[in-house]
């Protein structure tokens, strides 16, 4: 579409079939805000003798040159720019007299002069040439300006050359600009407007390049923003571009001629006016380097490439400069400004290789055609207006039309500013992942560390139960054996047997002793031989336990009663506590209580709580609460609120047509 438009715009745009005519018509109808169609009558001559005067032009042939823009192509010194004459023919039919004004939309003119003559002769007044011979039928001559001439010193206090003289009533005119451009193309984009128009113009003007450059310095903003946050190459490259481009618009529109004018002679003559235009073209070359890197690819070999050109950039920089110094010869300078021609334009198809092999090898496609889209159109123009300076296509008005390329030149910035902000969002959202990544890795290890050190924790708790437990009940067993059996070797040694039933017996109570710390040492081992059990898998042992060991051996009848998710899990160190509150609990009904019935009863909740009782139907309490809880007198009671403590529940025993004892967590 675009390339489209471009093709439409070189073709003429919607004037390519307009029918040209000899003379410029000034009638009462006409938009005085428009510009006069001055190229239908517009031609040119071409003084290749240097010398020619407004007498001697008269009386020449003209080439016509229709609706494209004169160009004399490219010149590099005085003695080779040749002077160009353009005419055109004015007719005022308005009845009233029109004030006009000759406009030439560029800067870098080394003289231009305006001549009003009377078609036909008949001079209104007195105008002397240069050699201070009279010229019949000339009505006005305009001072010699160019790029030199102060803007305050010009007829029309402007960046661009305007030159006024007014249309009587029924004049007849032919007008005639002598221009002089050197080092570079000769083109001349030449245009009429009444007076009345010139405001209106100036506003619009402004506000466009106003709008434009200022969009320009904002998206340069913008990338330092990026660079600032990311650190990414990328961005500074891309400024660097924008800063080329907005000195590029403001040395070729002219604007550094009229507010800056000293600046313009940093470098030698009028090559301030190449100077933005060769670093744009470099300033591109770096970013696509970045912008689509093929350094780590097997097209190496173009990056290697690129950079050679880079230094050939340099090197027109030093051409630019040198004159400053060096004095050159003119052979020298004809050498070193095709070199500088050649070089100039180096990047153009070096980038069209960047960006065709990206896509042919398909490396970075999108980027690839996101750049391709970009640069197009303006680079479609400049290569137009190229071709167009070497004579093989004419010079269309929109290759010498700066507002195109300052659209043309938006889009570009606009379209790649669009990819970058993109990309820099792709990469934020890439460290936002990398950095909640980070986050989790570091919660996860954290959470790791934590469940590592409470394991070891419970594991030290465990080692502390179980030594505990080994001590209070296998330990003591154990001890009270070995004093028992030295007690019956001392018995032995010192005096024969006689009653050996009472030393069997003793015997006997030990080999009880010895039955029940086997008996506790396996359930501690029960207890701990797996970190989890299930509620079912609790009710099972305790069952077991109090089917052998209780009811078979002491003839107490014991009331098991368990409710709750048989299911739910239970630590080790649950089940061995209230495995040793009920063992305890029951050990002292057989003991103590005299009892014939006691029940055990567990409630369990999902959540960890639990209401453990056990309860006899013996003779109840012979002590008081408080000893109880202080547990002072009450060894096993003590051991039972312990381990209750131990669980996060609260113990408590009392009688109540018996003894109860409750273990509750709520």
């Amino acid at each position: 579409m675009i390339l489209i438009l471009l093709l439409w715009l070189l073709a003429g745009g919607p004037d390519m079939y307009a029918q040209t005519t000899d003379v410029v018509t000034l009638t009462p109808t006409d938009d005085v805000l428009a510009d006069l169609p001055i190229e239908r009558s517009l031609s040119v001559y071409i003084d290749s003798l240097h010398h020619r005067n407004l007498r001697d032009i008269q009386m020449l042939t003209f080439s016509p040159v229709g609706k494209t823009v004169p160009n004399a192509g490219y010149t590099s010194e005085q003695r080779q720019a040749n002077p160009i004459w353009l005419r055109f023919r004015v007719q005022n039919v308005t009845g009233q007299p029109v004030p006009l004004y000759v406009r030439v939309n560029f800067w870098c003119f080394e003289s231009l002069q305006l001549f009003v003559t009377q078609t036909g002769g008949g001079a209104t007044q007195a105008i002397f040439l240069p050699d201070n011979s009279a010229l019949p039928g000339l009505v006005s001559a305009s001072p010699v300006v160019g790029w030199r001439t102060p803007v305050a010193q010009r007829p029309v206090h402007n960046r661009h050359f305007f030159f006024p003289f007014t249309a009587p009533a029924g004049a007849d005119y032919t007008i005639y600009l002598r221009v002089v451009k050197v080092r570079g193309a000769q083109v001349v984009p030449i245009t009429l407007l009444r007076q009345g128009a010139y405001e209106t113009w100036m506003q619009r003007d402004y506000l466009f390049w106003g709008g434009v450059l200022m969009t320009l310095l904002f998206v340069a903003l913008m990338s330092l923003f990026f660079f600032a946050t990311t650190r990414d190459s990328i961005y500074w490259t891309y400024l660097l571009c924008v800063i080329c481009l907005i000195g590029f618009m403001v040395i070729n529109n002219g604007f550094l001629n009229q507010f800056a004018p000293s600046m313009q002679f940093w470098v030698p003559r009028q090559n301030c006016y190449f100077l933005f235009p060769l670093l744009l073209f470099y300033s591109n070359l770096v970013f696509v380097r970045t912008f689509l890197p093929l350094k780590k690819t097997p097209l190496r070999w173009l990056h290697r490439l690129s950079a050679g050109v880079l230094l050939a950039g340099l090197f027109c920089v030093l051409l630019l400069v040198i004159e400053n110094w060096v004095q050159l010869s003119p052979w020298i300078e004809t050498v070193f400004l095709r070199l500088f021609t050649l070089f100039y334009w180096l990047p153009m198809p070096v980038m069209a290789a960047y960006v065709f092999m990206s896509l042919y090898r398909r490396y970075y496609r999108s980027a690839a055609w996101l750049y391709l889209v970009a640069i197009t159109p303006f680079y479609v123009l400049n290569f137009g207006q190229v071709i167009a300076n070497f004579g093989l296509i004419p010079t269309y008005r929109p290759l010498v039309n700066f507002d195109i390329y300052a659209a043309m030149g938006l889009f570009e910035v606009l379209a790649l500013t669009f990819g970058l902000a993109f990309r820099y969002k792709l990469m934020r959202d890439h460290t936002d992942r990398l950095l909640s990544s980070q986050r989790e890795q570091e919660r996860t290890t954290y959470a790791s560390e934590v469940q590592t050190l409470a394991q070891k924790n419970s594991l030290l708790e465990e080692r502390e139960r179980i030594a505990r437990d080994l001590h209070d009940n296998v330990g003591a067993q154990l001890a009270f054996m070995i004093t028992s059996l030295l007690h019956i070797g001392r018995q032995v040694e010192q005096q024969p047997i006689v009653n050996g039933k009472n030393q069997a017996d003793q015997l006997r109570t030990i080999v009880g002793y010895a039955r029940d710390a086997i008996r506790t040492l396996r359930e501690t081992i029960w207890a701990i031989q797996q970190e989890r059990f299930t509620l079912a898998e609790f009710d099972e042992r305790l069952n077991q336990y109090v089917n052998r060991y209780v009811q078979q051996t002491d003839g107490l009848e014991v009331d098991i009663e368990i409710e709750g998710d048989s299911g739910q899990p239970l630590t080790s160190a649950q089940v061995l506590n209230l495995f040793r509150i009920v063992q305890e609990a029951l050990s002292n009904v057989v003991k103590h209580a005299h009892a014939t019935e006691a029940t055990v009863r567990l409630k369990t909740q999902n959540d960890g709580t639990f209401c453990l009782t056990i309860q006899d139907n013996g003779q109840g309490l012979n002590f008081s609460p408080d000893d109880a809880d202080t547990g002072e007198r009450h060894y096993g009671i003590s051991n039972m609120k312990r381990r209750t403590e131990e669980l996060g529940g609260h113990f408590r025993i009392y009688a109540n047509e018996g003894t109860v004892v409750e273990a509750v967590r709520s």
